[in-house]
This record gives C-alpha cells, sequence and structure tokens, in this order.
C-alpha cells in the first residue's frame, strides 16, 4: 500500500508545474529511498516541500519514507495534510486513506505490544543404551580391567522441562546511518531435569537464568548479549555453577540467506572437593550460515566453532573444534523432518595418571528424528516430537572411546 501511493498518477498537474530542478530532487529524493536510504530521501524531500508546501505529491513521498523508519507519527501527520487539502482530488484522497489504516495496523502490530511474556512446558521419556559414558568391555589394551559398573550401562527414563521469557520492546526507534533499529531486553528463567529408572546417580538437572539487551536493524542485521547462569545437579549432588557472557550477530545477506557470529566465555565452578580440579574459563568463537530453500519449506545450516578450556588441573584443559551441518524439512502440513551431524574434536593438554599420555578425543554425533503439530482434539497446539541421537566417542586411549544411542519422545507446548 505505501508504495502503491508512489504510482498514482492524480497529481501529473502538480509535476508538470514544478521546475525542472524540483523534479530533478523529487526524482533524487525517490531513488534515495528505493536504494535503502530513506533518512537521506527524507532530508530531500523536506528541502522540496519547504520551498513548495502545496506539493502534495512530495509529501506523499516523504510520509512513505517516515514510514520505513518507523517513524508513524510522523508519517501519519504528513498523510493528514493531504487529506486536508481541498484540492486532493478523489481517488487519491481513498488511496491515502487505506494507507493510513495500514499504518494504524503496523503501528500496533510493532509498537502495540512493548512486553511480552512467554512460557513453555514439554514433557518426555528417555532410553539411553549408555548413561554413564563407559566403554563397551572391562578388559582394556594394556591389561587395565574395569569395575563392572564402568562399562556402558543402559537405562530408560524421563525428561521434563519448563520456562518462561519475558521479552521487551523499545518504543523508540533507534536510528544507524540510514538503517532504523530496535532495542530490546530478553530475560528468561527454566528448569530441565532428567531422570533414570535404575540409575538414578546420573539423574541431571539444570536451573537456568539469563538476560541481556538485543539489537535489531530492520531486516539486515541483529544482535543480542546474553549473561546466563547454570546450576547444574547430579544424582542427589550439586554438581557445578556455569556463567556465562555470550555475543552473537547475525546479518541478512542480499540472497535472503543469513550469517552468523557468536563467542562464549564461562567459568566453570564445581562444587565437590573432589572435582575442584575441574574448575575452569573456558571459551569459544564459530559462525553459521543458513538459509531457506524449496520454496521456503527446507531450512539448512552449516557451521564451525573454536573452543579452550583452561582448568585447574592440566588433565582437565582442552581445546579443539566443531563443525556441524544439518537441516529441517517441512514434509507435510503440520510435520517437520530434521537432522543434524557434528564432528568435534578435542585435545587434551595434561598427561592421564593410567597412560602417562594425554588423551585426544574426536565425538561423531548423528541426530534425526521428526515433529508434528497437534491441531485438533484434547491437545490441540501441542507438539509431538521423537528424536533419535547416535554418538560416537573415539580416543587414543580406550578408557575414553564408547558409543551411546538415545531415544527421546516429547510433547511439549508454548503459551
Amino acid at each position: 500500500m505505501a508504495t502503491g501511493l508512489s504510482c498514482l498518477g492524480a497529481f501529473n498537474a502538480q509535476a508538470q508545474s514544478a521546475t525542472p530542478s524540483v523534479e530533478d530532487q523529487y526524482r533524487e529524493g525517490l531513488y534515495q529511498r528505493e536504494t535503502g536510504r530513506p533518512y537521506s530521501a527524507i532530508e530531500t524531500l523536506e528541502t522540496i516541500l519547504a520551498a513548495n508546501p502545496t506539493l502534495n505529491r512530495a509529501r506523499l513521498e516523504v510520509a512513505v519514507a517516515y514510514y520505513r523508519t518507523l517513524n508513524f507519527a510522523k508519517a501519519k501527520a504528513q498523510a493528514q495534510k493531504v487529506l486536508d487539502d481541498p484540492n486532493t482530488p478523489e481517488a487519491v484522497r481513498l488511496a491515502v486513506l487505506s494507507f493510513v489504516k495500514q499504518l494504524e495496523l503496523d503501528e500496533a502490530a510493532n509498537f502495540g505490544r512493548p512486553h511480552k511474556l512467554d512460557y513453555n512446558l514439554s514433557l518426555g521419556a528417555v532410553y539411553d543404551s549408555n548413561v554413564n559414558a563407559g566403554p563397551d568391555n572391562a578388559v582394556l589394551p594394556g591389561g587395565l580391567v574395569l569395575n563392572p559398573g564402568s562399562t556402558a550401562r543402559a537405562d530408560g527414563g524421563y525428561a521434563l522441562q519448563a520456562g518462561v521469557s519475558h521479552a521487551w520492546m523499545s518504543p523508540t526507534p533507534v536510528r544507524s546511518g540510514e538503517s532504523t533499529g530496535r532495542f530490546g531486553w530478553n530475560s528468561q528463567l527454566g528448569v530441565y531435569y532428567k531422570g533414570y529408572g535404575r540409575l538414578s546417580e546420573y539423574n541431571l538437572g539444570v536451573l537456568t537464568a539469563a538476560t541481556g539487551p538485543s539489537l535489531i536493524m530492520g531486516k539486515n542485521w541483529r544482535g543480542n548479549l546474553n549473561f546466563q547462569a547454570d546450576r547444574l545437579t547430579l544424582g542427589d549432588r550439586k554438581l557445578a555453577l556455569y556463567t556465562s557472557v555470550s555475543p552473537s550477530a547475525t546479518w541478512r545477506l542480499n540472497s535472503g540467506d543469513e550469517l552468523t557470529a557468536d563467542a562464549q566465555l564461562a567459568y566453570r565452578n564445581f562444587a565437590q572437593p573432589g572435582d575442584q580440579g575441574r574448575d575452569s574459563h573456558y571459551s569459544s568463537g564459530g559462525f553459521s550460515y543458513g538459509g531457506l530453500y524449496n520454496k521456503n519449506r527446507l531450512t539448512l545450516q552449516a557451521g564451525a566453532r573454536m573452543f579452550d578450556e583452561e582448568a585447574q588441573l592440566d588433565r582437565f584443559s582442552n581445546n579443539g573444534y566443531e563443525i556441524f551441518f544439518g537441516g529441517r524439512q517441512n514434509a507435510w502440513n503440520g510435520g517437520d523432518l530434521f537432522a543434524r551431524a557434528a564432528l568435534r574434536h578435542s585435545g587434551y593438554i595434561g598427561v592421564e595418571p593410567i597412560y602417562g599420555i594425554a588423551r585426544r578425543e574426536d565425538e561423531y554425533r548423528l541426530e534425526f528424528g521428526a515433529n508434528q503439530q497437534i491441531k485438533t482434539g484434547w491437545l490441540e497446539k501441542w507438539q509431538g516430537s521423537a528424536t533419535v541421537t547416535l554418538i560416537q566417542n573415539q580416543a587414543n586411549l580406550a578408557l575414553y572411546e564408547y558409543n551411546r544411542n538415545l531415544v527421546q519422545i516429547t510433547l511439549g507446548r508454548s503459551y
């Protein structure tokens, strides 16, 4: 509707009466606006109106420019001046009224709800073929014999997750060069718990609190800074407290694909005296590239990450990299298929006490599954999902080699 105002031919008389210099300025203003420079267009068109206040053709175009910078008040004010002009043709008046209505709808959508509160809940059944991430055999190369409880142990259980999130968007747009953005603040509180039937000493609980600012610059760029704390429990004991700060930025490319860069700085503080050597400073940085294909039914993403962890004891210090590739296909009405493959290489600094050398690990992970949005019945608006995860951890030390398969069926909903 807004860009359609540029095509109205009812002001041709004004165009003919405009001097060549004014006409050139007018065309320059339109060019600036349509090439992503709305603020320059506003300056050019406002200059024309200062000298030619009755040139409603320019007034409508500057209204569109204000609209694109999210300045709805000035856009409506300029449109209203055209409506108040008794010389405005009826066809133009109807188009402007439609434009004003669209302004009001978009203003309500952008600024009508500065605060947004969401809740989410999920519950599921879990099967894990190797809960303790142990090797398959009790007898390892070199004659090392493990206790029976140290080899792979399978169990079934359940997983529960609940959370609440709050998002606030500033009612005042932010200008950066020729772009218009919105400043926001996002916070969330969540709890996760995975319990096993027999191996309750491996029950995992995570309590998460996070908050931080965000900035969205039109459709071209967005960034956020997240501060987070995670309290972990294992069995009936406190395990650790992770605190972290994570900046990220995403650019939308001309093709419509997106490039994201992100980083994390974290401190991992373990609670038990026997784990104090694991206290560490962790840092990572990476990027990902993704886009929509097949008429927006297929999403593909690939990325890589470097990481470094400096622990109090060198045997727990490590660094390495991770690469991944994933996709999601809308396969039927309300249903998706998804898959993700990842390789993580870790090299440890200190030597292992038993072997006298440092360990190296390569973890291969393949995840695939499906989800379905339920649209009818008493489970309407719930979403069901089934996920299978295959993990193979290869290491230069047999003690750390294992295979692990997980199956999880989940039912969840957002409110």
